[in-house]
């Protein structure tokens, strides 16, 4: 088969990774599916245990820290001076042995070496030298001896490192080459430094009071980028939320350490990005999450933290209703009113905590005894105020004056005038209703950033509290842009058409600040802070910046391998990884997109760009809904939560599609089973199977094999590939028993002009299959300048046997 470029080998590699990944990750890192409901518990084994982490090359037990590993010909192999593979165990207190059977294939200044607590065995250090430091004090170094007294390079050696009450020897081939004393205690985490390298390791294991760490490998970065976009976000997705549901079982006020009075919020924050992710409201840690709310919010009062409790329950609701409306799309506002109450209870709660907290200053402040207010706390409680706007409580137009006012106020003056490049996203319809705790919406108004007023701007930055400041931050601009957007949307009403103005003029010269300072990645919150106003201002790109494609792209090259986005150096108050991960997770969800959604509005949307909708094969169209659907983020949600009606409607995109179009569908289908074990779901994945090729496949290695000729076939017309041609034409030719993918090779033979391949509609003239004697009969009249002999599709098979003679000699005279 000839090459397979560009987006198919994208989608090809996909599905290859969909068949083999469960498989082969579980093999080879010791990773198997997501299991979010399985405890997370460290357990501690016996006084004595051991363990292989790495056997015969294949590792069993380790995680990678930052890449650079991968498995070649029996052996673990790595390279990188800080590329780290760790144990998914840590040594405790009392006697050890860790043993590691590895190869240098460079020796000198190597560092390779044996990690072990704060001690490191470097492998050749400066000088080639093996080096022992870390203990028994973190500033302790000795230069044993040099490296190659007891290493070859490309020649295999064993490593030892042993302790044996307070005294640690080292050992190289059975020969002992250090020894240290006064080291007790727990050691804690330990692996191996690939180096310079490549460093090939056959085993690793360990013997001791070993404690299972907790940590595991739930992305493969390196695996990854050979899928596309979409599917990388999937699994990011996937990892973020497996490692924030583990550290929640274990410790689920562990959010955020560094900041005790702040864990309620920090709970909340974490329950919304889980929610917004995918995970149902039920699970025991959103459960956990929301009731510890309860409990405090009503008594702390802390403005972020309502804030994101808001978030919070609007996305749990949110939930309820849209799993009640696929059920029973009929379902009126007042019967959604009885579903999830004791969440709408407890929204009551918040609105009466954030609208009784906004001061004179119109803006707000940590706490609701405040008299004064700063622009990030008032980012979270005007998103808040949005939420409840939408959901129908009654706000007062003294509300909506302050917020605007405030937010106004620590706006610069001016600016230097600039002409802001601002693309917005088509425009969508949006559900209505006005019931009390429903879904209201603004009346219809211009969109912000749109007008003429756009072609001129004057760059003017937000201020954390400063009035009528000289300059503006990144973050404090994002902030008083994204509560402007909402009082945009919600709050019009509320002002004089001078103010109105004013807002708007606002908006257009915050986000010119913003696409001329543009800096969204110093810290996690100040990414999600661009992702509100991203969202809620419906823009698609700043001049040339693509921001959701910049900051997802950014977002999947920092992940851990654990699932994690790691804390800097506290780059905003109670930084932590959870924290960071929760971030993560809402903004490659576009949370701030579904704070301004009703229940009526179709939910399978975010991570999708609607600007690429008309063309796209992520997007299917849903009859019955009247409305498009986005495959990969439906696909994402049937991962974590395969409900019913969901199925449904992914059984109904196989069977609207043409025939000729249903295998784009493949690759999510393997997804979906790759995730699944339920008899019936499998039976739905079956029939959309069977929608796809009548004769189904016998395993997922032929339906891979088949989409991917499948896939060249149809990259091989859309590319326009001439070169291509006989290729073109075997494929079609192999594929006379198959009608979806002779129809596809044929239909690419048309796009070509591909004059020769009029033989194999001829053929088609008498298939059994209606849409292939159309095709075949069209594709004739349509390749030569001057009409065939008739021929009618309609008439059943057989039955003009001396018009196809007819046609077929008048093709071959012409060829």
């Amino acid at each position: 088969m000839g090459r397979v470029s560009g987006r198919a080998s994208r989608t090809i590699a996909l599905l290859m990774v969909a068949v083999v990944v469960s498989i082969s990750l579980a093999e080879a890192t010791g990773v198997g599916s997501i299991t979010p409901l399985a405890p997370a518990l460290a357990e501690v084994s016996s006084a004595r245990s051991a363990k292989e982490f790495i056997r015969k090359g294949i590792p069993q037990g380790v995680l990678v820290i930052d890449g650079g590993w991968k498995i070649q010909d029996g052996k673990y192999i790595g390279s990188g001076k800080n590329k780290m593979v760790i144990a998914d165990h840590t040594l405790e207190a009392g006697n050890f042995d860790i043993e590691v059977k590895m190869t240098l294939n460079k020796v000198g200044s190597n560092y390779a070496g044996i990690q072990f607590g704060q001690g490191r065995l470097v492998l050749g250090g400066d000088g080639a030298k093996l080096v022992f430091h870390g203990y028994p004090k973190a500033d302790r170094r000795v230069e044993i001896c040099p490296l190659a007294d007891h290493v070859s390079q490309g020649e295999s050696m064993q490593v030892r490192i042993r302790r044996r009450g307070s005294q640690l020897i080292l050992f190289i081939d059975g020969k002992r080459i250090h020894s240290e004393k006064g080291i007790a205690g727990a050691i804690g985490e330990f692996g191996i430094i690939a180096g310079d390298g490549p460093t090939e390791v056959e085993s690793f294991r360990a013997s001791g009071n070993l404690r299972a760490s907790g940590r595991k490998q739930r992305v493969n970065r390196e695996a990854n980028k050979a899928l596309n976009r979409d599917e990388r976000i999937t699994r990011s997705i996937e990892g973020g939320i497996d490692f924030i549901l583990d550290k929640a079982l274990v410790d689920p006020a562990g959010v955020s350490p560094s900041r005790p009075e702040a864990v309620p919020g920090a709970r909340a924050l974490e329950a919304y990005a889980l929610i917004v992710a995918g995970i149902d409201a039920s699970h025991p840690v959103i459960r956990s999450h929301l009731d510890a709310c309860s409990k405090a919010m009503p008594t702390q009062r802390r403005i972020y933290d309502v804030s994101c409790w808001t978030f919070a329950l609007d996305a749990a609701i949110s939930q309820a209703e849209q799993d009640a409306l696929l059920l029973q799309p009929e379902l009126n506002d007042i019967q959604l009113l009885k579903l999830a109450r004791k969440h709408r209870k407890d929204l009551d709660i918040a609105a009466e905590i954030i609208l009784g907290a906004q001061n004179q200053t119109g803006g707000w402040r940590y706490l609701h005894s405040a008299t004064d207010a700063d622009t990030s706390v008032t980012q979270f409680a005007s998103l808040a105020v949005g939420v409840f706007a939408r959901r129908g409580f009654e706000i007062s137009d003294e509300c909506w004056l302050g917020m605007t006012n405030y937010c106004l106020s620590v706006q610069m003056p001016s600016g230097d005038e600039v002409s802001p490049r601002i693309i917005l996203e088509p425009e969508r319809e949006t559900g209505q209703g006005k019931a009390r705790g429903g879904t209201a919406v603004a009346d219809k108004e211009p969109r912000p950033l749109s007008a003429p007023e756009m072609q001129t701007a004057w760059k003017r930055g937000f201020h954390y509290a400063d009035k009528a400041p000289k300059s503006g931050s990144w973050n404090m601009t994002c902030a008083g842009a994204s509560s402007l957007l909402v009082v945009h949307r919600y709050g019009n009403e509320a002002l004089t058409a001078e103010l109105r103005q004013k807002v708007r003029e606002s908006l257009r010269d915050s986000v010119a600040w913003i696409e001329a300072d543009w800096k969204p990645h110093d810290n996690f919150y100040g990414m999600y802070s661009l992702e509100k106003v991203g969202d809620l201002g419906e823009v698609h790109t700043f001049g040339e910046h693509d921001w959701y494609l910049e900051m997802s792209d950014y977002l999947l090259d920092r992940q851990q391998n654990e699932g994690n986005w790691s804390a800097g150096k506290g780059s905003y108050p109670g930084e932590s990884d959870r924290l960071n991960t929760s971030f993560a997770l809402l903004i490659l969800k576009r949370a701030s997109a579904l704070l301004t959604r009703g229940p009526r509005d179709v939910v399978i949307y975010t991570g999708g760009v609607r600007s690429d909708q008309a063309s796209s094969d992520e997007w299917v169209l849903i009859p019955r809904l009247g409305t498009s659907v986005h495959l990969p983020s439906l696909v994402r949600t049937l991962r974590l939560r395969p409900h019913p009606q969901m199925l449904r409607m992914l059984e109904e995109m196989a069977q609207s599609l043409p025939s000729w179009r249903r295998p784009t569908m493949v690759p999510y289908l393997a997804l979906v089973r790759e995730k699944v074990n339920s008899r019936g779901v499998r039976k739905i994945l079956d029939r959309c199977e069977e929608s796809i090729r009548p004769s189904g496949f016998a395993d997922p290695e032929e339906m891979a094999g088949w989409y991917q000729t499948w896939s060249r076939a149809r990259e091989i017309g859309e590319d326009q590939l001439p070169e291509a041609g006989d290729e073109l034409i075997g494929i079609a030719e192999a594929a006379a028993g198959d009608p979806v993918l002779r129809e596809t090779a044929i239909r690419a033979a048309l796009q070509l002009g591909l004059q020769k391949s009029a033989r194999l509609m001829v053929q088609d003239l008498d298939s059994e299959h209606y849409d292939l004697r159309m095709l075949g009969y069209q594709g004739i009249r349509a390749l030569f300048s001057d009409s065939p002999p008739d021929f009618d599709p309609e008439e059943s098979v057989g039955s003009q046997q001396s018009q196809i003679d007819k046609i077929r000699s008048w093709v071959e005279s012409r060829l």
